[in-house]
């Protein structure tokens, strides 16, 4: 896997994206564009139920596709609906695929690197026109993660504020077991190791 590969990969990728500007999206408080930022987020998780994440299930794997990438696709859907039909999407995706190198793999620790994902969609394709476009989006951006954000950040100099960093997703998949030795206390669940 090759830097300068990944370097023109990225400037490509994000030619013409308007990485300055934050999604249109509908907010509870009126934020002025110079307003000091304290670094503090807000994350929202959610758990999608049995019922939902069964058909989930059943359509990904009936369609020869990953959950990840109809996740994406569907978190696109709706911030194409709150932004009103905006069709240039660009969110901030986290990963850890960052091991680009052999000598790198047996290291022990994270390599966690945010990277942006872009969606440049057409408001007239049907879902699985747009399903295949962000299984590709997502594909040629994951094998490209590797290349620090920074770096990706200095290829736009000319920007001060990197918008698409307020807006993210990242999928986390994870199975549940009927263990009796779990304790459930409200909405969360303990489970011994």
């Amino acid at each position: 896997m090759s830097m300068s590969e990944a370097s023109i990969f990225w400037l490509n990728t994000l030619h013409d994206c308007k990485l300055d500007q934050s999604l249109s999206l509908p907010f509870d408080r009126y934020r002025l564009a110079n307003e000091h930022r304290t670094g503090r987020t807000t994350s929202i998780s959610f758990d999608f139920g049995q019922d939902l994440s069964h058909h989930f299930v059943t359509h990904a794997s009936s369609n020869n596709i990953s959950l990840e990438h109809l996740t994406f696709t569907i978190y696109f859907i709706f911030l194409f609906k709150l932004t009103n039909g905006q069709t240039d999407l660009c969110i901030a995706v986290n990963t850890n695929n960052n091991r680009y190198r052999d000598e790198l793999k047996s290291i022990i620790g994270l390599f966690e690197n945010v990277i942006p994902l872009r969606c440049q969609l057409d408001p007239h394709w049907c879902f699985h026109h747009l399903l295949e476009h962000v299984q590709k989006i997502t594909t040629n951006s994951m094998k490209y993660s590797y290349f620090p954000l920074q770096r990706i950040l200095n290829q736009h100099p000319h920007i001060s504020k990197h918008a698409f960093l307020d807006t993210s997703l990242e999928f986390i998949s994870y199975k549940t077991t009927n263990n009796n030795n779990a304790m459930v206390i409200g909405d969360s669940g303990l489970v011994p190791a």
